[in-house]
Parts: C-alpha cells; sequence; structure tokens
C-alpha cells in the first residue's frame, strides 16, 4: 500500500521534502491575441526553496508587416500576474528580422523569449501574461496569454514490499521499493537501519511510468532487526528533494546462518554516444576485505520494460575490482550479482543508469 512520505525540514545545503500537488517540469501557455500566434513555457513551477526563472517562448507574426504594407513592428515590455497578487515583470529577448528587400514577401513570423521569477511564496494556477506589441503609428496593443505555473513538487508517496520484512534463515527476501515523484530526476533511493550503520543501497530507481519509479534488493538472514526507513532522493531543477518512510525488519526463526556478507559496487558513465563502447565496472567485498577472482554476472533492462536481462560474467581481480565492455545501444539499468557459495551470502549491486545519446 502506497503511504505518504515523512516531510523533512529543509537542511542547510538547501535540500527540501516535497509533499505537495503534482506539477510539470514544463507549463502551457495559450494565447489570446491577433500578434501572438503560439507561445509556450518552461519551469514555470512554484518551488520549495530557492526562486526559480520561468521561461516564456513565443511567435509574433508578420514582424515587418506584409509585401503590401510594411511596418515597424516592435515588442514595448510585458508582465506577467499571479493570481491575487501584483504584476511581475517579463524581461523580454527578441529581435527582429532582417528585411529581404521591398520587392520580396517579407517573414510571415519571428520568435522571441521571456523570462520571469517565481518565488515559493507564489501561488500555483492561471498567470495572465501580457505582452505589448506595437505596429506602425498605432500604440501600443495588449496580446494577454494565460500561463499555467504548477504546485510545488514531491515525493508524494512511497512503499516498501513487504512491509514488516520477515527474515528467514538460509534465505534472501526479495525487497521491492515505489515512489510517485512528479517530474524530478536522479531518483533514488536507500533503505537504512535506524539502530546500526547497515544500508541497502538501491541506487537509482527505474521510471516505470508517468513520475513512478521503483526498485528491488535482497535482504540477507543476518540483516539488523528492527525499525528501518526507506530514504527516497531526486533533484528538480536546482533543488534536492527528500523523503522518508519507515518499515519494519523481524528476524529469522532460528537465528541467522554463519555465512560471511558479501557486497558489490558498481559504476558506468551516466552518458554515453549511441555505438560507442563503455564500461560497466566496480568492486566485490568478502566482509571488509577484496573479494578476489570470483565470477560476478551482469545484468541489463532497457528503460520503461521490467526485466532484467543476463548480459554475461565478469572475473574480479586480485584487488577485487571488476569491468566489462558494452556497446551503447538504449537507454537502461545495469545490475551485478554475486552468487552464495558454502560459506558467502549472495549480493546484489545497486541500480545504474546510463543514458545512450
Amino acid at each position: 500500500m502506497m503511504r505518504r512520505v515523512r516531510l523533512l525540514l529543509a537542511t542547510a545545503t538547501g535540500a527540501a521534502v516535497l509533499l505537495g500537488g503534482v506539477g510539470l517540469t514544463a507549463g502551457t501557455a495559450s494565447a489570446a491575441a491577433d500578434d501572438i500566434t503560439g507561445a509556450s513555457a518552461s519551469g514555470a513551477y512554484v518551488p520549495n526553496t530557492k526562486d526559480v526563472e520561468a521561461t516564456i517562448s513565443f511567435t509574433l507574426k508578420n514582424p515587418l508587416g506584409t509585401k503590401d504594407k510594411r511596418e515597424a513592428v516592435s515588442i514595448e515590455g510585458a508582465d506577467i500576474t499571479p493570481p491575487g497578487k501584483s504584476a511581475k515583470p517579463v524581461t523580454i529577448s527578441y529581435s527582429a528580422p532582417a528585411d529581404p528587400g521591398a520587392d520580396k514577401e517579407p517573414p510571415s513570423s519571428a520568435t522571441g523569449t521571456g523570462k520571469f521569477t517565481i518565488t515559493k511564496d507564489d501561488p500555483a494556477g492561471d498567470w495572465t501574461l501580457n505582452i505589448k506589441v506595437r505596429r506602425g503609428d498605432a500604440g501600443a496593443a495588449a496580446n494577454t496569454l494565460t500561463v499555467k505555473v504548477t504546485g510545488k513538487q514531491g515525493i508524494t508517496s512511497a512503499s516498501v514490499n513487504p512491509d514488516p520484512v520477515n527474515l528467514r534463515k538460509g534465505r534472501d527476501v526479495k525487497v521491492d521499493v515505489r515512489a510517485t515523484v512528479k517530474d524530478a530526476s536522479n531518483v533514488s533511493a536507500q533503505l537504512v537501519s535506524d539502530d546500526t550503520n547497515e544500508y541497502y543501497d538501491l541506487g537509482s530507481l527505474s521510471q516505470d511510468a508517468d513520475g513512478v519509479y521503483t526498485g528491488t534488493t535482497y535482504f540477507s538472514d543476518d540483516t539488523a532487526d528492527g525499525a528501518w526507513t526507506l530514504v527516497v532522493t531526486a533533484s528538480r531543477g536546482g533543488e534536492a528533494l527528500k523523503g522518508e518512510l519507515g518499515f519494519t525488519v523481524n528476524a529469522p526463526a532460528g537465528g541467522a546462518s554463519k555465512k560471511i556478507k558479501t557486497k558489490i559496487t558498481i559504476a558506468a558513465p551516466n552518458k554515453v554516444t549511441k555505438g560507442r563502447a563503455f564500461k560497466v565496472y566496480g568492486k566485490v567485498y568478502k566482509g571488509t576485505k577484496a573479494y578476489k577472482r570470483v565470477t560476478v554476472e551482469v545484468y541489463f533492462k532497457s528503460k520503461g520494460t521490467k526485466t532484467y536481462k543476463f548480459m554475461g560474467f565478469a572475473k574480479t581481480t586480485s584487488t577485487g575490482k571488476y569491468a566489462k565492455s558494452f556497446k551503447g545501444k538504449k537507454d537502461g539499468y545495469f545490475k551485478v550479482k554475486i552468487d552464495s557459495t558454502s560459506k558467502t551470502r549472495s549480493a546484489w549491486s545497486p541500480q545504474e543508469f546510463v543514458d545512450v545519446r
């Protein structure tokens, strides 16, 4: 069952908790005047902490007049008014196109941009944008547009399944994490013991649907029992988002087995050119020492899919390091696994996302 994540206070580093309405990173703008034929807005959302600068892109029709009637066309200024508040200035950036000559058809349109500031105290909703356009000797005419400014964004819900996590002697227990984080990026998660320094790092969560992120790990039977916390972090624009959700881990009946715990780290380039080679690499530990000359399995799943596919083996060096080369084909997630032995436990690495461009 999805539950609301715990509200967190902003920290000195600017992290904020976000329990709020759903928003869009890019807002929409609708025009209602003759001079402006199209407009759109990006970054039009109410921030949680520091001010953000939203951008308006617009199209001005007949910027030099028509072939039969040349005229000077200029933008005289603009402002935008939030619901129930005073107008804010909009900084316009626009340059008229060059005139191709009296015997040629002038351009039918030209584009420009505008920027305005949104603060954490501003309201969401329909903001009224006015762009003043002057044609020839006539007075400046107001072109009215509606800009949709969306509400404060956050990690609105999360779950850990199962809850409680009932450990089983000699077995690993699969633990799934799910979080709703609209219009954010770099969403990751950790499962952290409240009473010890133990944690499971899930890495980058998979984006399974719009705003829905998931991840999976496995709890060994010697995992610390008691209170645990799911910590979800993400970013939106220049803001760091963080949310927490508590859950419980119960000790296994009969106690834990005596195997040694293993751990795998993973890394890969964040962005890869399509067709170019890159490496997935990391290190394997047995207890606190490097796990040397052991074979690991590398898995991959494409973004938007749910199933990991086995991609091959890699062997660790005398210092416990491994690496495997791939060619960039699709955006997706990598994970690495080490199987258990009679003396050691199995383990999965965090999930690592690679963006292929």
